[in-house]
């Protein structure tokens, strides 16, 4: 290697971290604020909901497809593709005056960084020698783990000190910065022999279209009635007959999308099927914590972030030592110990009532992000182990966007897991609040008397006394509903678990 290109790898390196940073920070950066946009939207927690998944779609979607992008164009100028994509969405999220269109934003958003992340990783990878790859990726893991910690107080802070709209405006900077430096000083790393395959339209298209379905019918099966809505039937109709002809078409197709035939692999199947259930756990936590904090607790977003922060910079530590622990330990069972362990600490977290100290939160918190952070370094380890070099690239594509699917999933279910047990709380609670019930009057009697105290009219004492009741007994709902969902969600944890028993796998990878 000459002199010439060795500052050069590490301005590659800057430069696409750049990139990578920003779009990663925008997976948890937006989940902190949630709460508070779904006033200005004028939306409830089924919309808000599509924020996330909408963006993970996309990024999904486009990761299926950025293999034969990277070939035709380029990889830098893919990668400059995603920047532009990324920061114009950007600005129109800022801009977001309805719901409608803040989802449509996010999903294109989604693809930008479905664009960014898979050829920004490729490009560090090509750019340092082949002794130096471990260090890459290396750089490139520091970053992935970097920005998503960082999201929830950076966002919490942006909200608190200007509007929830500059988490998307900070992307303006940032995103121009790269783009500026990807044009004047990153090179072409496409090597000029390589030629893009066809390009499986057809799959793109069943696959899209069934994924649109499935998440649909998921997230709005609840607020719908379920197959009392012709809208939700038909919808599950669709996903049944396109997901089928997604499957028989990659099969038969010389160019698959997604080469379905890697399956066959009892390890690769099974670590997919497991790193499923681990996905919907993590992306279902993501996005209920922030709403215990600021929509039960009413802590500021802010604070929320700051609550959250240790956790996060905790699981990368715990990916660090898991990474370190794969090269010496069986992976399979420090996989099976991770995933029990992770659904312990949900059911822990899955404690947390209206009254828990934030210190405690903190430290549930902490403890689930340690577990998280020891599940992905055997996952990939065994998920890639016994594939032949040439399909390492399409395992590690599959294995992202169903990390991405599996999480649009899991917030799918998490919000109607939640609205519904919010429900059926809310009506078991209210039917104590009653002249019969000596309990509920002898409560309603001293809270009229201390309203009397604090100087209240006595004609106001009943209708604010019967207020706050009601507001009781809707805070001790949401807080039942939280620790089922959570219940719930650590049930996944074990499933992964079970399902990783099954792997077959050496002690080395």
């Amino acid at each position: 290697m000459n002199q010439r290109t060795i500052p050069y790898k590490w301005t590659a390196a800057l430069i696409v971290m750049i990139g990578i940073f920003m779009a990663l920070l925008d997976t948890t950066i937006v989940d902190i604020i949630l709460p508070k946009m779904m006033a200005s939207l004028d939306t409830d927690t089924y919309g808000i909901q599509w924020v996330v998944i909408s963006y993970l779609i996309g990024a999904a979607i486009s990761m299926t497809a950025v293999g034969w992008v990277g070939a035709a164009i380029g990889h830098r100028t893919t990668y400059i593709l995603g920047l532009a994509v990324f920061i114009l969405m950007s600005i129109i999220c800022g801009q977001a005056t309805s719901i409608e269109m803040m989802n449509i934003s996010r999903f294109i958003q989604g693809i930008g960084e479905g664009l960014i992340v898979p050829i920004g990783m490729t490009i560090i990878y090509e750019v340092f020698p082949a002794g130096e790859r471990g260090l890459a990726m290396g750089i490139y893991g520091l970053g992935a783990s970097f920005a998503p910690a960082l999201g929830p107080t950076i966002g919490g802070y942006l909200t608190e000190q200007l509007s929830w709209r500059w988490i998307f405006y900070i992307n303006l900077p940032v995103g121009i910065a790269a783009l500026f430096l990807s044009f004047i000083l990153l090179r072409e790393t496409k090597p000029e022999e390589e030629k893009p395959l066809p390009f499986d339209l057809i799959g793109f298209i069943l696959i899209t279209g069934s994924l649109g379905c499935l998440i649909t019918f998921l997230s709005k099966g609840q607020e719908k009635g379920w197959l009392q809505s012709d809208y939700i039937f038909w919808l599950i109709v669709s996903f049944a007959v396109l997901f089928p002809l997604f499957i028989v078409s990659q099969l038969k197709t010389r160019y698959p999308l997604i080469d379905l035939r890697l399956f066959k692999e009892r390890n690769f199947s099974l670590t997919i099927t497991a790193f499923v259930a681990f996905s919907i756990n993590l992306y279902a936590i993501m996005i209920i914590l922030p709403f215990y904090l600021e929509r039960l607790k009413l802590y500021p977003t802010l604070t929320a972030g700051l609550v959250l922060l240790p956790g996060a910079a905790v699981a990368g530590i715990g990916t660090v030592l898991a990474g370190i622990l794969s090269d010496k330990l069986n992976q399979k069972y420090l996989l099976i110990v991770a995933l029990v362990s992770l659904g312990i600490a949900t059911f822990y977290v899955g404690g947390i009532d209206f009254y828990t100290p934030k210190s405690t939160v903190i430290g549930r918190d902490v403890l689930w992000c340690l577990t998280l952070g020891f599940v992905f370094p055997p996952a990939t380890a065994i998920l890639l182990k016994d594939l032949p070099a040439e399909k390492v690239n399409m395992g590690s594509s599959i294995q992202n966007s169903v990390r991405l699917i599996a999480g649009s999933i899991g917030t799918a279910l998490t919000v109607t897991i939640l609205e519904r047990k919010l429900d059926s709380n809310f009506e078991s609670l209210a039917r104590y609040v009653n002249p019969g019930n000596i309990e509920a009057i002898t409560s309603l009697k001293r809270l009229m008397g201390y309203l009397h105290i604090k100087g209240t009219p006595d004609q106001a004492l009943l209708p604010k006394a019967l207020r706050m009741l009601d507001l009781h007994a809707s805070s001790q709902a949401y807080s039942y509903a939280i620790q089922a969902t959570l219940q719930w969600m650590g049930a996944f944890a074990f499933i992964g678990a079970l399902i990783a028993w099954f792997i077959r796998v050496g002690k080395k990878s």
